[in-house]
C-alpha cells in the first residue's frame, strides 16, 4: 500500500511500482493508495488482502509517516515499512519502528527496484521463517523465532514472552534455548539469563531496553558498550544503509 498526500507523488509511485513488479511473471499483487493516515486506518478493515509491504510518506499533514508506522506496527509486527521523505532528519525517529527502508525523494527508478526486490526476499524469508521446539511444563511447541520478544532466567524458572502476549513457561535450560537461537542475529544475550530479540525493541534508556511486550530488560553494565554497539549496529543494518 501506498500513504502519500501529494496526489503526483501517488501516482508516479504507482506507476513505478507496477512497472518493477510487472517484470516479475510469478507475483500476483495488488496496490492500495491512500492520500492520508487515517483514511488508510478507516479503511483497516482492509477490502483487500493484507498488506505486506507499506510505502509511508512520513511528511503528512494531521498524522504523519511515523505516527501512521506505529499504529500499523502495533498490529503487525512483520509487516515491511519503507518511508518515503524529503529530509534525512526523521531517520531515528524511524529506528524503533524497525523500517525495512529508507527512501528519499525523489528517488531513482533503480533505487526503488533495489528496495521491492529486498523486500520480496524478505517476504520470501518470512514464509521460511525458521521455529524453535520449546518444551514447556505441560507440553511441547513450535514456536517461530519472530514470535519471541524474551527469554528470561529466573533462578530453575525459564519464562519466553511472544508476540501474542502469552508467557510460556520452558523446562529448557537458558543454556539450551540460547544455543538454539545462537544462529539468528535477531537475538542478543544482553545479560546473564536475559535474551532478546531485537526486533521486538520499542527503546533503549539507560541501560535498559524497553520491549513490545513483557518485561524490560537489563543491560550487563560491564558490557554496556559492546552491547549498545551491537544493538545500534543491527539497528542500521536493518535500515540497509539507506541514507549512509
Amino acid at each position: 500500500m501506498i500513504v502519500d498526500d501529494l496526489s503526483s507523488d501517488r501516482s508516479r509511485l504507482n506507476s513505478d511500482i507496477s512497472a518493477c513488479l510487472s517484470e516479475k511473471k510469478h507475483l500476483h499483487w495488488t496496490i492500495q493508495c491512500f492520500s492520508c493516515a487515517q483514511q488508510m486506518l478507516d479503511t483497516a478493515t482492509y477490502s483487500f488482502d493484507s498488506p505486506r509491504i507499506a510505502f509511508l510518506d512520513i511528511c503528512m499533514d494531521k498524522m504523519n509517516g511515523i505516527q501512521l508506522a506505529r499504529e500499523l506496527r502495533s498490529n503487525d509486527p512483520e509487516l515491511l515499512i519503507i518511508f518515503l521523505t524529503t529530509s534525512r532528519e526523521y531517520a531515528f525517529d524511524a529506528f524503533p519502528l524497525h523500517a525495512f527502508d529508507y527512501l528519499l525523494k525523489p528517488y531513482t527508478v533503480d533505487r526503488l527496484s533495489q528496495a521491492l526486490d529486498e523486500a520480496l526476499q524478505a517476504l520470501s524469508f518470512q514464509k521460511a521463517e525458521p521455529e524453535i521446539l520449546i518444551r514447556a511444563a505441560y507440553n511441547s511447541l513450535c514456536v517461530p523465532y519472530s514470535k519471541i520478544i524474551s527469554v528470561l532466567s529466573y533462578g530453575h524458572s525459564v519464562e519466553i514472552y511472544t508476540t501474542d502476549g502469552s508467557c510460556i513457561r520452558s523446562i529448557m535450560t537458558f543454556h539450551e534455548l540460547e544455543k538454539a537461537l545462537s544462529d539468528d542475529s535477531r537475538f542478543l544475550c544482553c545479560n546473564r539469563g536475559v535474551l532478546v530479540n531485537m526486533d521486538h525493541v520499542l527503546d533503549l534508556y539507560g541501560n535498559i531496553f524497553h520491549m513490545e511486550d513483557g518485561p524490560a530488560c537489563s543491560l550487563r553494565v560491564r558490557d554496556r558498550t559492546t552491547l549498545i554497539s551491537k544493538f545500534s549496529q543491527y539497528q542500521i543494518s536493518r535500515m540497509k544503509g539507506a541514507i549512509w
